[in-house]
């Protein structure tokens, strides 16, 4: 893994300001922290990493060694994330649509699966009005139910 020199100097600027490391930590993606782990595998296995973001590592598409990055996939497979975090944003979005739904009609539509951001499977909506009312600006009004 790749580092910048500019690392330990930023450190000791911190340092002589009176500020710490941790005030200057920049907020993480909840999908990136997920990978991290298994990121910082690949990077202790030989596979060129890259920094994305403050404190994000990523493997650098540019310089593939496909042989090196087989194995070491091979090596870090338990790391890899059995569960992404959902994305917060979308599932108030989902929790407001079905919260719509329930408003005009439907009083038994389920709110989205917190774990997977996801309705149950099963969940039929074809009601193009009411679906025209609870997802505003949306052209296409034959929305798959989710599953």
């Amino acid at each position: 893994m790749r580092r910048s020199p500019a690392i330990p100097l930023l450190l000791v600027a911190l340092a002589l300001t009176g500020c710490t490391a941790e005030a200057a930590r920049v907020p993480i993606e909840p999908v990136d922290a997920a990978y991290a782990a298994h990121t910082e595998c690949l990077g202790k296995h030989g596979v060129e990493l890259k920094e994305k973001s403050a404190g994000v590592w990523v493997v650098d598409k540019g310089v593939i060694d496909h042989k090196v990055m087989l194995a070491a996939q091979e090596e870090c497979k338990s790391m890899l994330p059995t569960e992404l975090p959902v994305d917060q944003q979308a599932l108030k979005v989902g929790k407001q649509i079905s919260e719509c739904y329930r408003r005009n009609g439907y009083p038994d539509y389920p709110d989205p699966d917190p774990k997977t951001g996801e309705v149950p499977a099963g969940t039929d909506m074809n009601d193009s009005a009411v679906m025209r009312k609870c997802h505003p600006g949306t052209s296409d009004v034959s929305l798959p139910a989710s599953g």
